[in-house]
């Protein structure tokens, strides 16, 4: 065959066959010493032209037919249905699915290539509309941002049509916002602890008592992450990839240790000897039977917890690793007494859990969180 070439771009060239209509795309393979051509599968020459610019774009060498095969991804929906696979590997799977389904919903026709900042502030203006929190539509956005970029390093998106994407939660939005669940006292604690009508729930009760953990961690611990030999409980899995939600290691408070014992095998918190998927039922139904005023969820656990450490003078780094917030320090001097095999490792955290649980304790008449049922 004899082909024409009509122009050039980047290392490939445009060409049409003598005689056909149809257009192809050349590239000259040093290795092997010759040219070779593929079909476009287009008699239209701008669509040709688009076709090899897009290889161009994407970083493609050598032989395009391969690349000619993948289309290349043009619209948000595109770029996230691309990035589906990757997030059913993740720890927040069904986080990251809930939030591709949103973007794809509200703006998933759109071309990559011409966003820009009005687009990201519409979607987050009918995001707003539906219910959803500015802290929601600032982790939403970081998934399709984490989705460019991947397409972008596997070349199915050119670089330059990843659009900017703002972001909407900044450190003082952060910090003005409301807490997730109302901060309740020691003896609304208690009286909701009284009000539990299931071990389970219990359990999972004392385990966030004394751990201050967001309730997924607990829910998905199993007796394997609890070192008994070292006093520390393992808030995230061996085999778990850590996220931005930290899961830190804790030491093991006089309080918490009666309920590490004689555990069988499994999943801490259980029904039956099976997972649960969510406490949060039953704890708002403990929660209205103990006539508290209401907004009250699994985090009022936590940010109470969090707050009594600072009135107890713990140092803001202590708090921050017990919580989970920040990763353990990186340098020498802070990995010596913050690590979990020191001695000192979290013990004014320790100590100032063990008093809070105590306190609460005081004023339980139910339960006794001092003490599991089956010791």
């Amino acid at each position: 065959m004899a082909y024409i070439t009509l122009t050039k771009i980047g290392n490939f060239g445009v060409c049409q066959n003598k005689g056909t209509s149809n257009f192809y795309v050349s590239a000259y393979l040093p290795e092997q010493g010759c040219m070779v051509y593929r079909s476009l599968r287009t008699t239209n020459l701008e669509d040709a032209c688009v076709q090899v610019r897009s290889l161009v774009d994407r970083g493609v060498t050598g032989d395009p037919a391969e690349a000619l095969v993948q289309k290349p991804l043009r619209t948000v929906a595109e770029v996230l249905d691309f990035y589906r696979p990757t997030v059913d590997k993740q720890a927040s799977a069904e986080t990251g699915r809930v939030a591709i389904d949103r973007m794809t919903r509200l703006m998933g026709g759109q071309a990559l290539q011409s966003m820009v900042k009005s687009n990201f502030d519409d979607f987050r203006d009918n995001a707003l509309k539906e219910g959803v929190s500015l802290s929601t539509v600032h982790r939403t956005l970081t998934v399709l941002r984490s989705a460019c970029k991947l397409a972008a390093n596997e070349r199915c998106l050119p670089r330059h049509h990843v659009p900017a994407v703002p972001y909407y939660m900044t450190k003082n939005h952060a910090r003005s916002a409301e807490p997730k669940g109302r901060v309740i006292t020691p003896r609304e604690i208690a009286a909701l602890i009284d009000s539990l009508d299931f071990l389970h729930l219990l359990i999972a009760i004392v385990y966030l008592l004394n751990t201050a953990s967001r309730v997924g961690a607990i829910i998905e611990a199993t007796t394997a992450q609890i070192d008994r030999i070292y006093g520390l409980i393992h808030l995230n899995a061996r085999d778990r990839v850590q996220t931005d939600k930290w899961r830190p290691t804790l030491p093991i408070t006089a309080t918490l240790e009666p309920w590490t014992r004689d555990l069988p095998p499994g999943f801490i918190v259980n029904w039956r000897g099976q997972p649960i998927g969510e406490i949060d039922t039953g704890f708002a139904a403990a929660c209205h039977r103990a006539k508290l005023p209401g907004g009250e969820n699994t985090y009022s656990i936590r940010h109470a917890l969090g707050r009594y450490l600072l009135t107890q003078g713990v140092e803001p780094l202590e708090i921050s690793l017990f919580l989970g917030h920040v990763r353990p320090p990186d340098s020498i001097e802070t990995t010596l007494v913050y690590s979990p095999f020191s001695p000192n490792y979290l013990r004014s955290a320790k100590s100032a859990v063990e008093a809070f649980v105590r306190e609460i304790a005081s004023h339980t008449k139910r339960h006794n969180i001092l003490s599991p049922p089956w010791l």
